[in-house]
C-alpha cells in the first residue's frame, strides 16, 4: 500500500517537488497572459474530497500518471500559496484491443478525488492513473481530469485538462473549442514507466491581492514564459551578479546541455540541442553558494 508518506518520498526521488515550476516575479512584464479558461463541471463532483496526493487505489503500484503545476495570479508570474486545487476523474475502465484505449470508465466516490492546497511557492502535485473514456450519447468523451481552483474568497475556476494525441478530442464539444487549446497538455514517459504532465493554473486574481511573504528568497529562476515554450520564450533569472551554471536535463535528471551564464534574461531556444525531442525537460541552475533551483518546462 502506497501511503501518503511513501508517495511524498517517491516524488522526491523522482525529482517532482524539486522540479516544480517556480515563477516568482518576472523581471519584466509578461505579455499575452490570460487566465485559465473555463470548462463544464459535469455531474460527478463531490465536495470535501480528502487532502491526499495519491488518488488511485492501494493495489495500484505501477504505470502512474503524475501531474505537477503551479497556481498563479493573472500576471502569470506571481505564485499563489494556499490556493485550493480540487481534482477528480473517472477510473481506467476496460481495454479495447481494437483501439488500444481504455473505455467504459466511470466515476467512483472513494478514489480519484483530492482537494489539495498549494504550497508556499504555489505548487501542487498528485499521482493517479490515466483516466479512461466513457460514452456521452453516441461518442466517447476524451480522457480528462476535472479541476476546481480558488484562493480565499475569489470565484472558483472550474475547468478540465485533456491530453495531446487523444483522438476523441475533435468530436467532443468542450475539448475541441479554441478555449481548451492551452488545456490540452503533453505527457512524457519517464524511466519508471510513469506518465508526467505539467499544468499551471492562472487564476483571475490581481497580484496585489496575494500574500507573497512566504515565497522563498533564494530562488534563482523567476520566470519562463510561455510554457510550453516557443521561439519567443525567455528565461528570467535573479542572479545578483553571481556566476550561475545553467543545465538542461531530461525528465530523469540526465544533463543534456550545460552553460555558465551572467545574464538575467536568456533566450531558452539557444540552450536546446538538436537531439532534443518534444517532451518535458528540466531547467536547473546551480549558484556559487551551492543553492540549486529547478523548473520543468514543456518543449
Amino acid at each position: 500500500m502506497m501511503n501518503r508518506r511513501f508517495f511524498l518520498k517517491t516524488l522526491l526521488k523522482l525529482g517532482v517537488f524539486s522540479f516544480f515550476p517556480t515563477k516568482i516575479l518576472a523581471l519584466e512584464e509578461i505579455k499575452d497572459c490570460d487566465p485559465t479558461t473555463l470548462d463544464i463541471q459535469g455531474p460527478f463532483y463531490i465536495p470535501d474530497a480528502p487532502n491526499i496526493y495519491n488518488l488511485s487505489p492501494p493495489e495500484t503500484n505501477s504505470d502512474f500518471l503524475i501531474i505537477t503545476g503551479t497556481v498563479y495570479a493573472n500576471d502569470c508570474s506571481t505564485p499563489i500559496a494556499g490556493a485550493i486545487v480540487d481534482v477528480w476523474h473517472a477510473n481506467k475502465g476496460e481495454l479495447d484491443d481494437s483501439s488500444n484505449t481504455y473505455i467504459n470508465s466511470n466515476y467512483e466516490d472513494e478514489f480519484y478525488r483530492s482537494k489539495m492546497i498549494s504550497d508556499t511557492n504555489g505548487n501542487y502535485a498528485f499521482q493517479t492513473i490515466f483516466p479512461g473514456k466513457y460514452l456521452n450519447g453516441n461518442y466517447y468523451r476524451p480522457s480528462h481530469i476535472h479541476y476546481k481552483s480558488s484562493y480565499l474568497n475569489s470565484d472558483e475556476l472550474t475547468t478540465q485538462i485533456y491530453f495531446d494525441g487523444d483522438t476523441s478530442i475533435t468530436t467532443d464539444p468542450w475539448a475541441s473549442t479554441p478555449a481548451a487549446t492551452n488545456r490540452i497538455i503533453t505527457l512524457n514517459l519517464d524511466n519508471n514507466n510513469n506518465l508526467n504532465g505539467v499544468f499551471d493554473i492562472i487564476l483571475d486574481i490581481d497580484p496585489d491581492e496575494i500574500n507573497t511573504q512566504s515565497i522563498e528568497e533564494n530562488k534563482t529562476i523567476k520566470s519562463i514564459w510561455p510554457n510550453p515554450i516557443n521561439e519567443h520564450t525567455y528565461i528570467y533569472l535573479e542572479n545578483k551578479n553571481e556566476n550561475i551554471i545553467l543545465e538542461i536535463c531530461d525528465i530523469n535528471g540526465r544533463t543534456l546541455s550545460r552553460k555558465n551564464i551572467h545574464k538575467n534574461k536568456i533566450h531558452l531556444y539557444s540552450l536546446l540541442t538538436k537531439k532534443m525531442k518534444r517532451g518535458i525537460y528540466i531547467l536547473k541552475t546551480i549558484k556559487e553558494n551551492g543553492v540549486i533551483d529547478a523548473k520543468r518546462f514543456v518543449f
